[in-house]
């Protein structure tokens, strides 16, 4: 009886995290509304923090190369390729980020480009 009942949690947690595990498009929403957070911080105008939060979403919409995508059906790892902040002489590492229950949990990366 114990067995079946571990057995069943189990499985209850790995049906949970695949269904919560967030997508692509979930990533670039949130990337694109951490970066209208960002700006509001150090700036406090929101015109600003919407113009970059827009950009961000187009370049991440138009271009697949910066986010690299990882599936692993119960979480997502997802790397951002910095190296276009690298051509402009800024020492940025690669952003990794990993999402689980439909939230993000930056892993490394992300203090050092933008805090």
């Amino acid at each position: 009886m114990k067995k079946f009942f571990i057995y069943g949690l189990g499985l209850f947690i790995f049906l949970v995290l695949s269904i919560t595990n967030p997508s692509k498009s979930d990533f670039d929403q949130y990337i694109s509304s951490y970066i209208r957070d960002y700006v509001l911080q150090i700036s406090e105008d929101n015109d600003t923090a919407n113009l970059a939060s827009g950009i961000s979403f187009l370049i991440l919409q138009s271009n697949n190369n910066i986010i690299k995508h990882d599936n692993y059906i119960i979480l997502s790892r997802f790397r951002l390729d910095a190296s276009v902040l690298r051509t402009f002489g800024y020492n940025a590492d690669d952003i990794i980020i990993i999402g689980a229950f439909n939230k993000f949990i930056p892993i490394s990366g992300v203090n050092q480009n933008f805090m």
